[in-house]
């Protein structure tokens, strides 16, 4: 292999003259033999209640949540940091115990977690950095809870999430009176956030701009337990993600809190949460596009399971909905190829997240047209431009559209003749990762599926795909 594209297929596009970068070479299968495809729980669901019942007084079993993910893991982390406790069991109801006493992470065997909240108020303030690692939707909450402590108090992601824009998000704390410290350059990350934030302030009322995420809403909406008094946000631009601030209503909505989201605003104050003694994880309905493309790759029907009811599905019931245009006969439990694709529009303002598998089913499929997707430029990486160079990658052509991808239909995948760039996103890596499995090919990353779907690599090695996890030597080799 030659030296000079490791140089050229860095993420970063900077010689880093490293020699721990890893690849997964991958080889097609020879069986069609049916695949079990369990979603993991839907991490929007699962750090929306981290944030929410943490904040009770009462402890809180948490169900479903085997395998949840790094994303996840981050956001309970740095609860823990914050005096949560959890306590973690298995299957047949046995507590496990970390052997690392200094672990906060969740015990790997665990199916059910135990929440002790602290109560409105009650965190403490951690003794190190919060650390969310890749979870945007982890960070952005973490920084409202953190809005209504005495500080300072860091936050920090990885490399990817330091290159993401929260600046509506901490433009809104500033107006609160929380004091928000940022370095100069590129990174948006660390963040030094010193509040609490002003009652007075807060009486005047906040902006907040919603036109690129929906996430820095639902961030207010969940820490306005410790609001010291009523306030009202007025939002500015068109909200994207709807269905996913809608979520964040109706939990605190049941957990005892009064919202309305209104086309200019919504108003909040303060209140107590009170839960039910359990909370059961929904599956992750946008991890169900890769078993739809997975369908097409591997020329399988997938028995799918864990797909949620349509309210919890939170805009990807589009998938299901669809499913016969794109060329899936979906039938509960079973995704089979029906024979025949239509050209296809899907409108993905609430489920953007299933941009990358789908362009890519859309091109072996019908040919089709992705549009709603201009905040996916916000994403771990411009998942508009990234999906659009991935599928180039393996000889599909896409065109950029200004909200979305457009790409032509019955095209043959061919096996890249070089390492697969993923640039860092999870959603990118595991599109790639299913195109190789029908073509062959290297793709560069590791564990990037750790993000959301930690058996996603697993599922498809049981399914008879050969993976190897290869390093790839430094330029100084």
């Amino acid at each position: 292999m030659a030296k000079g594209w490791v140089k050229r297929w860095t993420t970063s596009g900077k010689d880093h003259r490293r020699n721990d970068l890893r690849i997964l070479r991958i080889s097609p299968r020879t069986s069609s033999k049916a695949v079990e495809w369990r979603l993991p729980p839907s991490k929007s669901h699962l750090i929306r209640a981290l944030a929410l019942y943490s904040q009770t007084t009462q402890s809180i079993t948490l169900e479903n949540v085997a395998a949840s993910g790094d994303d996840v893991r981050a956001m309970r982390n740095c609860l823990a940091q914050m005096g949560v406790k959890f306590e973690d069991y298995d299957s047949n109801g046995e507590l496990l115990v970390q052997t690392n006493p200094m672990e906060l992470g969740p015990h790997p065997h665990s199916e059910k977690w135990v929440m002790h909240g602290v109560g409105v108020n009650g965190f403490s303030r951690p003794a190190s950095v919060l650390n969310a690692a890749n979870s945007g939707t982890a960070l952005r909450f973490l920084a409202g809870l953190v809005a209504s402590m005495e500080g300072p108090i860091m936050l920090d992601g990885d490399q990817s999430l330091r290159k993401r824009d929260s600046e509506a998000l901490w433009d809104s704390l500033r107006q609160a009176g929380v004091e928000v410290s940022i370095g100069q350059g590129s990174e948006r990350l660390p963040v030094i956030l010193s509040g609490p934030w002003d009652a007075e302030k807060l009486e005047s009322g906040i902006t907040l701009d919603i036109s690129q995420s929906s996430q820095p809403l639902s961030s207010w909406i969940l820490a306005s337990t410790s609001l010291p008094v009523q306030t009202t946000l007025t939002l500015k631009g068109k909200g994207v993600s709807n269905r996913h601030s809608n979520l964040t209503a109706e939990m605190v909505r049941h957990a005892g809190c009064s919202v309305d989201i209104g086309r200019e605003g919504c108003s909040m104050g303060p209140w107590s949460v009170s839960g039910e003694d359990s909370y059961s994880v929904p599956g992750d309905a946008s991890m169900a596009s890769f078993a739809v493309l997975a369908a097409f790759c591997l020329s399988s029907e997938i028995q799918l399971k864990g797909w949620p009811e349509r309210e919890n599905a939170i805009g990807h019931e589009i998938l299901q909905e669809s499913a016969i245009e794109y060329g899936i006969k979906w039938s509960p439990g079973c995704l089979k190829l029906s024979g025949g694709a239509d050209f296809t529009h899907l409108d993905v303002t609430d489920s953007n997240d299933i941009l990358p598998p789908m362009a890519a089913l859309l091109a072996l499929g019908g040919g089709g047209k992705i549009t709603g997707a201009a905040h996916a430029a916000h994403k771990e990486s411009n998942r508009l431009t990234r999906t659009v160079e991935l599928l180039e990658h393996f000889g599909l052509k896409a065109e950029l559209l200004s909200d979305g991808i457009e790409v032509e239909g019955n095209q043959v995948p061919k096996k890249p003749s070089v390492p697969v760039p993923t640039f860092e996103d999870h959603r990118l890596f595991m599109t790639a990762v299913l195109l190789a499995s029908k073509t062959g090919g290297e793709i560069i990353g590791q564990k990037l599926h750790h993000v959301a779907d930690e058996g996603f690599i697993q599922r498809l090695q049981d399914a008879g795909i050969g993976i190897e996890s290869v390093q790839i030597p430094s330029l100084e080799d």
